[in-house]
């Protein structure tokens, strides 16, 4: 394959990724906007209609350790195909789901079926382009996948409110389908048919078959791996002990910017102020929207300007704990444009875990990045689970204490608030590994 058609391949096959995370997004926080629907279909409390959002996350997260080992060793091509099929068949089940029990069923297996595209995005990422196009790839394909959460507010709020809740996880399975299959013959490619750089040198080094998730040498641009880097994962794991400040600091940042985003933006409005679903939706879209600017722009400020990881995650850090303050500060609904400003930063801030990616690639070397990603994904997804559970939990239990909707989730602000503060001392803690990368 000659360097030009490589070039055209690798960018459909990032393309694809794009979308296929888009829609992984998509199915993720669908359940924000249709809570109230969910709870009345199934006569659910808030504590089960949490459980029911979390079980997503706990089965999307527990797979990611595995999904990371397969793209290493089977190859990417393969893990998306077969987990994506199973993905098609949850979001089909769950559009037809008669009781609250199969609903919990076909959430398990969306989450289980779409837990695949994150990390072999980042695995093909690491493989297939230069270590300091990392930030700035990552930062895009999160940006654009973030349509999906765009898609997930105020436009499935406009469906839904016209039709029901269904018809979008009906159509969502279609579309999932025809990507996956597109994925497939797609991915058909092989690193190692790249091997061609600007000055055309020839430089023998380790490559990598999306295939097969094979290693062979041949000549090419990617980074040869050193002897150095012969030990097994473990040993790496034990020696770099530093990898649980990521660890911490992405359970908390991750957790509540999505248990927010994909369940509770929405209710919170809704609850608190009584505003239509629409309007509710509408301003939960501007938190995709920062989302989708702040991953690009993060990436840019961290590679191209500051030139570094660490004071680029503090600064977010305590952007997104200010943000959080302004929800304890709103005793009244303070108009259409300067709340969705707020969620707007929300999801800006929120964001710079993007960056805590990067990083943690650039802490191990390359044969292992899939595993290392995979690992801090499943803690990542694990706490939205996480949050969402205990959100709910704390609702049902506040409410039942004879709070009002205000003071219930004034309470739940106050303990997302202690712990981005927490965060924000973990960042410090956090190392640099900007130049470990170049």
């Amino acid at each position: 394959m000659s360097n030009k058609n490589f070039k055209k391949r690798r960018f459909l096959i990032f393309s694809i990724f794009c979308l296929l995370f888009a829609m992984s997004l998509f199915l993720r926080s669908s359940t924000a906007v249709i809570a109230h629907d969910l709870m009345e279909s199934f006569s659910i409390s808030a504590s089960t209609l949490g459980l029911m959002a979390a079980v997503y996350f706990w089965i999307y997260g527990c797979v990611q350790i595995p999904v990371g080992i397969l793209s290493d060793r089977i190859g990417i091509r393969h893990t998306v195909f077969l987990f994506g099929l199973i993905g098609v068949v949850g979001a089909l089940l769950f559009a037809f789901a008669s009781t609250v029990q199969v609903a919990i069923l076909a959430r398990i297996i969306t989450g289980l079926g779409t837990a695949c595209f994150w990390v072999p995005a980042l695995k093909f990422l690491s493989v297939f382009y230069l270590p300091h196009e990392f930030a700035s790839l990552t930062s895009v394909i999160s940006s654009v996948a973030n349509v999906g959460l765009v898609f997930s507010s105020y436009p499935l709020a406009f469906l839904v409110e016209r039709t029901n809740w269904r018809l979008p996880f009906l159509l969502s399975s279609a579309v999932l389908l025809v990507l996956v299959l597109l994925a497939w013959f797609l991915m058909d490619l092989k690193a190692d048919e790249a091997g061609q750089n600007k000055n055309n040198k020839k430089n023998e080094a380790e490559t990598y078959n999306v295939n097969t998730g094979s290693e062979s040498h041949s000549h090419s641009n990617i980074p040869k791996v050193s002897s150095r880097h012969k030990l097994k994962p473990a040993h790496y794991f034990s020696r770099y002990y530093k990898f649980i400040y990521f660890v911490i600091w992405s359970f908390f940042i991750y957790g509540i910017l999505f248990a927010f985003q994909m369940l509770w933006g929405t209710a919170y409005l809704q609850d608190v102020f009584s505003i239509s679903r629409e309007t509710a939706g509408a301003n939960l879209m501007f938190t995709s929207f920062g989302l989708i600017v702040g991953g690009p722009l993060w990436g840019i400020i961290s590679d191209r300007f500051a030139k570094s990881r660490k004071p680029v995650i503090f600064w977010g850090t305590l952007g997104f704990l200010f943000t959080l303050l302004l929800f304890l500060l709103q005793s009244h609904y303070w108009g259409f444009w300067l709340v969705s400003l707020i969620y707007f930063s929300f999801g800006f801030f929120g964001i710079v875990f993007l960056i805590t990616i990067t990083s943690v690639k650039e802490f191990f070397p390359l044969q292992i990045t899939g595993t290392a990603i995979g690992i801090l994904n499943t803690i990542m997804i694990l706490s939205v689970g996480f949050f969402q559970s205990a959100t709910g939990h704390f609702i049902e239990r506040f409410y039942s204490s004879g709070f009002t909707a205000a003071r219930v989730y004034y309470k739940v602000f106050l303990i997302f608030a202690v712990c981005i503060f927490i965060a924000i001392i973990i960042s410090l803690l956090i190392p640099e590994t900007y130049k470990q990368s170049r």
